[in-house]
């Protein structure tokens, strides 16, 4: 039965009390593991995503604010220093 384990996890998640279903966990898992940076191939593959991650990456990786924080550190770090004004 294909919707088993999507049955299995709506049950388990109304048990405990959860507003979720199993696609939500598979965009959470994307966007956590993109963070956490994971190379995107590996998160595609573990989603079960061909086509090297183009559908991973516009589909399932959300934009993180902590995700945001740190590229703007990494470009702030590599800018050149500002010349000095005599």
């Amino acid at each position: 039965m294909p919707d088993t384990a999507t049955r299995r996890f709506s049950r388990m998640a109304a048990r405990l009390g959860l507003a979720t279903n199993l696609h939500a966990l598979q965009h959470y898992s994307a966007t956590e593991l993109i963070a956490a940076g994971v190379d995107v191939r590996t998160v595609a593959g573990r989603l079960g995503h061909g086509g090297g991650g183009a559908t991973t990456l516009r589909v399932y990786a959300a934009w993180l604010s902590e995700s945001d924080q740190r590229a703007a550190s990494a470009l702030s770090a590599r800018m050149p220093s500002r010349p000095r004004l005599r």
